[in-house]
């Protein structure tokens, strides 16, 4: 009885008041275009990644020093962040890193030092210093 489609009229009255959906006029093939590709910011991504890079590779040069690996270290495990951080930044560069460490590894987060913008990208890299 309450299925019965000769009680409701379809589509429904209300309905001729809108106007039907845009896809109802655009053929089905134009429903998922996109809009052209811009490479701009790719590139600049790309070329800030670059240097990233560099900074990454300045970073782990000095890590592989035995005697600031080993102050790192102390400081990280007496929980003193100012240290490690003010040990980070002399290292000379460019990049901003942000350091974060728990007993097993320690993290660098880098990006680029441009200020008032939106990152562009970010480099992240953990390093397995215990178990």
């Amino acid at each position: 009885m309450y299925n019965d489609p000769t009680l409701y009229p379809y589509p429904p009255v209300h309905y001729q008041q809108y106007p039907a959906h845009p896809y109802h006029y655009a053929p089905y093939w134009a429903w998922d275009r996109y809009p052209s590709v811009d490479t701009k910011m790719l590139a600049n991504s790309v070329s800030s990644t670059e240097n990233l890079l560099k900074d990454a590779s300045l970073l782990i040069s000095k890590l592989s020093d035995p005697k600031i690996a080993h102050e790192l270290m102390t400081s990280a495990q007496n929980g003193n962040q100012k240290e490690v951080d003010r040990i980070i930044h002399t290292f000379g560069s460019k990049s901003t890193i942000i350091t974060s460490f728990s007993p097993s590894a320690i993290q660098f987060t880098m990006g680029p030092h441009v200020a008032g913008t939106h990152p562009c990208c970010q480099l992240s890299l953990s390093l397995k210093w215990g178990d």
